[in-house]
């Protein structure tokens, strides 16, 4: 998503910080998201109510469509009810509102005689609405899919929209991350910790924590700031911008880890600086189909190797990237990328100098012929994986 935004396919997405916040720390879960009844009881008061819609037509002045996801379907009366009071034309849509009823709603809405929409429980997916340029999330969620679904009805390009801007009442981007690095969860996943961010002092920007300026307004961040403790609000619904790097060489190599199984150590050498992956070719299940797929990509109509040594032989079956992209995550950057010249060809791993294509298997930086730390030989190649997951993590 983030290449796309940057691309210009899609439209930008943007968070200010709101000082209503609503509160689920009472709320049980079931079946992995709150539930609905508790949920709707915690979040509908009449007070945060009128607060969060208060603090919803303060940011938006100057922006047309509004999107409002709320937890109940009282929850979004009342919610609509309040804007009706504070002078915004606002409806309201739930999954059981008449086809004929809904389609008028929404012909309205995109033509801008109705500024906002109060929803629950549909809006999420099938619905387009280009200009939606402000997304209040009122709904709290567990869901790491339900809020893609929500903040992704803002990403839609329409003439004359900038952005769309996220408003997040709810913890959802604390809860899950910026919505381009929402990954599914897997058996055995530990709980994640609150996203690393700040927030603008001069504009009220959500960005990341790394960020030394503010992409809004341009604001300076000033050398050596003392780090600031998250809040419920303060994350960013975007991930940091990656950076390309031209990749000159690429060499892999066996990374053996005590009680566990190898992996295929792929190093990328940019310029004065060297970028690692790991490929889990001898792991089974979800790491294995992971580095299948990095192979299939690298070296197509080639099986891939059932070892890391195997693998490390035919290193020279594999295009190696132009290029790789990279991007902060914490006090690291991790791999995010590739880009592949057309005209590349892969080179003997059997060579000192060789630059083949290893991408799919790990990360590569240029390393020399040799000993590594609990492994054996290292070879220089190219290689494709995606940094910093199960199958092929990736750090400086």
């Amino acid at each position: 998503m983030r290449e796309l935004i940057d691309a210009g396919y899609l439209s930008p997405l943007v968070s200010k910080q709101p000082d209503t916040r609503l509160d689920v720390s009472k709320v049980g879960t079931r079946a992995g998201d709150f539930i609905a009844r508790d949920l709707a009881a915690a979040v509908d008061q009449e007070a945060t109510t009128r607060a969060a819609v208060s603090e919803i037509i303060a940011h938006g002045r100057e922006r047309k469509s509004w999107l409002a996801f709320c937890s109940g379907v009282d929850h979004a009366r009342h919610v609509a009810e309040e804007f009706g009071r504070q002078g915004i034309t606002c409806e309201t849509i739930f999954g059981y509102t008449p086809k004929d009823a809904r389609d008028a709603i929404i012909a309205a809405f995109k033509r801008g005689e109705i500024r906002a929409l109060a929803s629950m429980g549909v809006l999420t997916t099938g619905f387009n609405a280009p200009a939606v340029d402000l997304i209040a999330l009122l709904r709290p969620t567990k869901s790491a899919g339900l809020y893609v679904q929500m903040v992704g009805r803002g990403t839609r390009l329409a003439p004359g929209k900038e952005n769309c801007l996220v408003l997040d009442f709810a913890g959802n981007v604390r809860c899950h991350g910026p919505i381009d690095l929402v990954r599914p969860k897997r058996p055995g996943d530990g709980g994640g910790g609150e996203a690393p961010t700040k927030v603008c002092p001069e504009c009220d920007s959500i960005i990341a924590l790394s960020a030394t300026e503010c992409s809004d307004c341009g604001y300076v961040f000033p050398a050596r700031e003392v780090k600031i403790t998250p809040t419920a609000a303060t994350l960013p619904v975007l991930s940091a911008k990656v950076q390309w790097l031209q990749v000159h060489g690429v060499s892999y190599s066996r990374h053996d880890k005590r009680g566990g199984r190898p992996s295929l150590k792929v190093t990328y050498s940019c310029g004065l600086k060297s970028y690692n992956e790991w490929v889990c070719v001898e792991h089974q299940g979800y790491a294995r189909q992971k580095a299948l797929e990095w192979w299939r990509k690298r070296a197509p109509g080639c099986p891939m190797p059932r070892t890391v040594d195997d693998a490390i032989a035919q290193a020279g079956q594999l295009t190696r990237p132009t290029a790789i992209s990279v991007r902060p995550s914490g006090r690291f950057l991790e791999i995010s990328g590739y880009r592949f010249d057309p005209c590349a060809t892969s080179t003997p791993a059997s060579a000192p100098s060789a630059t083949g294509n290893l991408a799919g298997l790990v990360g590569s930086t240029p390393h020399s012929l040799s000993q590594t730390r609990g492994g054996t030989k290292a070879v220089n190649a190219s290689v494709l994986a995606p940094a910093r997951t199960s199958v092929t993590g990736g750090q400086v």
